[in-house]
């Protein structure tokens, strides 16, 4: 009969598990003991900041969207984007990512912006945002909505960022799924 004790599950191997050690230490009274439990490493390991990924802002990417094939462009992340007249949370910030859209093959691509595009900051993924007006100003039928092929569309998407967090990335992720995603930083 085997059992496995530690490190066992699915996955590729070279997982990241930190061993720990259990020790028991007695103090001078007999009646007393204290167990601590001390991981493999003496010196504290300093959190990482999570590293950009993507395509340098400007750079156009090509995206297959299933049924059509896209060119898809950041030209430029708003930050802070100001003017816009929108309701935030307390201690947020408006922030705007202007974005092309150019369906090079394929079928028609139909999509929401707010649903394809994301940022990511160092407080995780930001919520979009309703802008009532100026250059991101959200408008009534959705820039991505209906794009044939051979056309371009040009677009603005707003979202709130908490004001301490730093956007790590941007991401375009067609008809809002994860497969066919890409990124700028």
């Amino acid at each position: 009969m085997a059992v496995c004790v530690a490190g066992c599950g699915g996955g590729s191997g070279g997982g990241g598990h930190t061993a720990t050690a259990t020790t028991a230490a007695t103090s001078a009274s007999p009646t007393s003991s204290t167990t601590t439990a001390a991981t493999t490493s003496a010196t504290p390991r300093r959190r990482r900041r999570p590293r950009p990924q993507g395509a340098p802002v400007g750079a156009t990417q090509h995206v297959d969207a299933g049924t059509s094939t896209l060119l898809v462009t950041v030209s430029k992340v708003l930050d802070p984007l100001l003017g816009t007249g929108p309701s935030l949370l307390p201690g947020h910030r408006a922030t705007g990512v202007q974005v092309a859209i150019h369906v090079l093959s394929g079928a028609t691509y139909d999509s929401t912006a707010s649903g394809d595009w994301s940022i990511r900051s160092t407080a995780g993924l930001a919520s979009p945002l309703f802008v009532k007006q100026g250059i991101c100003a959200t408008p009534l039928a959705d820039f991505e909505s209906l794009i044939g092929v051979g056309d371009s569309r040009d677009g603005c998407v707003a979202f709130s960022v908490p004001r301490h967090a730093r956007i790590l990335s941007v991401r375009f992720s067609p008809h809002s799924r994860a497969k066919g995603s890409v990124a700028w930083r």
